[in-house]
């Protein structure tokens, strides 16, 4: 089974990754696949190597990496015009031959970029998938793929986040997603849905120096209009608690909140998990579209490097966790300050519920278990 899987970046994350890696971007495309996975930056190639440990063969493409992208090309021997030419594209041409597929480009596809549509049409052809893994729903729609691979390819769509083009479900073999409430509400309108929950790669750790909890308490994630109630926990949290915020911020954040005061710049990936292996309370809160759901990378991603947790209290958060010995669950803010407190004045506590946390995580909520999951259902509808 061969699988592809479609993928995004934050556009602050890319400048920061080349920045702070001189030359990266006359580097091979290797070299840079390698650095863009060092950097353990969103789910890094947590899939791809998941699928591989799973007996598949996977690869990851970074669709707005256009440096990454472009040497690609040169190193492929394709040329990526300037701007769209007068003629059909004849690489999407190539694949349609290839793959069977008399359809129409959707016009979609004329909406990105050319090199990036050029490049991705063109590492189809190469890899020549049985599954396309489209975790980048709200660039590339199922329509467009569709139009390049016909019924020759299982298409599966991956999100637990907003999506913009809903009238596209119903182009996809298979929607994955990690939220319940997705779930039932995708099923409701007919669409297959597969239900996989996020998870953590254990080897992150050995990636990490080791460092003592020198932080007490911290948060680490993104602050816009989708975080309103985020933001008002935090602000909360600040002038009752010593506490540190790394992360995105948007400009709707007032300058007089709070926040300011415990703001310590951006983090991404491995900053992110050094963050965490620091500290010795991670706060989570999550987005308003899960609903009654707990459902983030964060629950997993600051247990599995050893903090504890101390999240909002979700219906299903039994179910991941042993709340009260495993993770500790707040209902508002108030509750929030009075079990960050709980945990500061009882260190043993504290590093017990760390400690049995991280186990769980690293035995029950691994990708390599989540993968295993995916290829299952993947070999299932394949067959």
């Amino acid at each position: 089974m061969r699988v592809l899987i479609l993928n995004t970046d934050y556009e602050a994350f890319l400048e920061d990754l080349y920045a702070q890696n001189p030359g990266l971007a006359q580097a091979s495309y290797a070299e840079q696949m390698v650095a863009r996975n060092e950097s353990l930056f969103g789910s890094a190639n947590f899939y791809s190597e998941g699928l591989t440990a799973n007996g598949a063969e996977a690869a990851d493409l970074h669709l707005n990496n256009r440096n990454m992208q472009l040497r690609w090309a040169a190193e492929h021997g394709l040329t990526v015009p300037e701007a769209d030419p007068a003629e059909p594209n004849t690489v999407a041409a190539r694949v349609r031959r290839l793959l069977g597929t008399r359809k129409k480009l959707a016009p979609e596809l004329a909406a990105m970029p050319v090199w990036m549509r050029t490049v991705m049409i063109a590492q189809i052809e190469h890899f020549r998938p049985d599954v396309i893994l489209n975790q980048a729903m709200h660039l590339v729609s199922a329509r467009s793929l569709r139009s390049l691979v016909g019924k020759q390819c299982l298409m599966a769509g991956q999100i637990a986040a907003p999506w913009h083009q809903p009238d596209d479900d119903r182009n996809y073999d298979l929607i994955v997603t990690s939220l319940p409430n997705f779930l039932r509400q995708f099923e409701k309108r007919g669409v297959r849905t597969f239900y996989n929950r996020l998870g953590f790669a254990p080897n992150v750790l050995d990636r990490l120096p080791t460092a003592e909890r020198s932080l007490g308490v911290t948060f680490v994630g993104t602050l816009s209009s989708f975080h309103a109630d985020r933001i008002r926990l935090l602000e909360y949290l600040a002038t009752r608690t010593r506490f540190n915020i790394w992360g995105m911020i948007a400009d709707e954040i007032s300058p007089a909140s709070p926040i300011h005061a415990c703001y310590r710049g951006q983090a991404w990936g491995k900053e992110m998990f050094s963050i965490f292996r620091r500290s010795q309370i991670v706060i989570n809160q999550h987005i308003g579209i899960a609903g009654e759901f707990a459902n983030n990378m964060r629950l997993y991603e600051a247990t599995g490097c050893g903090a504890a947790l101390v999240t909002d209290r979700k219906t299903n958060l039994q179910e991941l966790f042993e709340v009260g010995s495993e993770v500790v669950d707040y209902g508002d803010p108030a509750e929030c300050v009075a079990r960050i407190e709980e945990l500061l004045d009882d260190p043993d506590r504290c590093a017990e519920i760390s400690k049995r946390g991280q186990a769980r995580t690293c035995t029950s909520h691994t990708y390599r278990q989540r993968t295993a999951e995916l290829k299952a259902k993947f070999a299932e509808m394949l067959n």
